[in-house]
């Protein structure tokens, strides 16, 4: 039998350079958002343009802590 009360821990797409910072308003897992910047980082997409040499984090939704971080190139 699934616990049903579970809280299911959701996870967003930071983005941060010296000046600015902006966020995709995911509430994905953590892999779904690892696989999101493993898939766009290098490349012209979204934020990815915008804030290349800045840095993309995963942060926790629920605890507002950063879980992973990486420059974008």
């Amino acid at each position: 039998m699934k616990n049903l009360n579970k809280i299911t821990e959701t996870f967003n797409v930071v983005f941060n350079d010296e000046n600015d910072s902006n966020d995709k308003g995911f509430e994905l897992t953590k892999k779904e958002c690892m696989d999101y910047i493993e898939a766009y980082n290098g490349s012209n997409d979204s934020y990815f343009a915008d804030y290349k040499g800045g840095l993309v984090s995963i942060v926790n939704n629920e605890t507002g802590e950063p879980v992973f971080e990486t420059e974008i190139f």
